[in-house]
């Protein structure tokens, strides 16, 4: 099998950081700050406005005409199409080694790609390196790998720590047809590629993104499942997963669903 990446030369590796941004204009800046924070700077910044209708366009400019850095910022604006579609258009655009994804409402630790350099180099030919965020409290600092079967049983990826090979995440995009767990659909299918790996450290800091419980938002998580079963299908009828993968991962989104139902309905 051929290398994904070259390990002898990943310190010199070029990293193209994706922030799909819409209505942004509030947290856009600190996301784009933590960028060029970075112990290990990203070659360059790629900010896709999804038909924002505030000034999140405004506020990448104004940030990127303050700067004085070695990192190429671009600023992309399409019409609102979703976030999938606007993470494929900047993995399109990406001219780098690495493709790392951020999230517009969230922000790294200034060493995250320095150390997601350092477990590529450590685990040969791995297709997506995530992190541990503030969605956490305990951290145990080791970095190891996920196995396929515990990716089936939950996601174990926030998609502001995800680093993927350009050579893989060019030809295995987000499916467009998917509005939620489109991030989970693509982990499964780069675990078949690849190793994941996961460092068990606070290199992300996440927004407060609740899709259930006491929010009122009940029917996101109603619609989550109905996407991740959907996702699952598909990965099984493409042939990325056998009949025995397809229905542990149903199993363990039903199971899911309903811990979810009794943290809404019961508490």
């Amino acid at each position: 099998m051929k290398p994904f990446y070259d390990s002898a030369s990943l310190q010199n590796a070029k990293i193209s950081v994706i922030i799909p941004a819409y209505n942004a204009e509030k947290t856009l800046e600190a996301a784009m700050q933590s960028c060029i924070d970075q112990t290990f700077l990203p070659f360059e910044v790629i900010i896709i406005n999804d038909g924002s209708t505030d000034k999140t366009e405004e506020t990448a400019n104004n940030f990127i005409k303050k700067q004085q850095t070695s990192v190429k910022f671009s600023v992309i604006s399409v019409k609102n199409g979703g976030v999938s579609r606007a993470r494929n258009i900047g993995i399109k655009q990406a001219a780098s080694d690495f493709v790392a994804f951020l999230d517009s409402d969230d922000a790294w630790h200034t060493e995250k790609l320095a150390k997601q350099i350092e477990a590529f180099k450590n685990f040969p030919n791995t297709a997506l390196v995530s992190t541990n965020s503030t969605v956490k409290n305990h951290f145990s600092g080791q970095t190891r790998r996920v196995s396929f079967t515990h990716l089936l049983i939950r996601n174990h990826v926030i998609t502001s720590s995800a680093m993927v090979p350009a050579a893989i995440i060019k030809n295995c995009m987000f499916d467009q047809t998917l509005r939620r767990a489109e991030d989970y659909n693509l982990w499964l299918k780069l675990g078949k590629i690849g190793k994941i790996v996961f460092i068990d450290q606070k290199l992300v800091f996440f927004a407060d993104k609740r899709t259930f419980g006491a929010s009122g938002l009940s029917a996101n998580f109603h619609a989550l499942t109905a996407d991740e079963m959907k996702g699952h299908t598909k990965l099984f009828f493409a042939g990325t997963i056998n009949l025995g993968q397809y229905f542990f991962a149903l199993g363990m989104t039903c199971v899911k669903y309903l811990r979810k139902c009794i943290i809404y309905y019961l508490t």
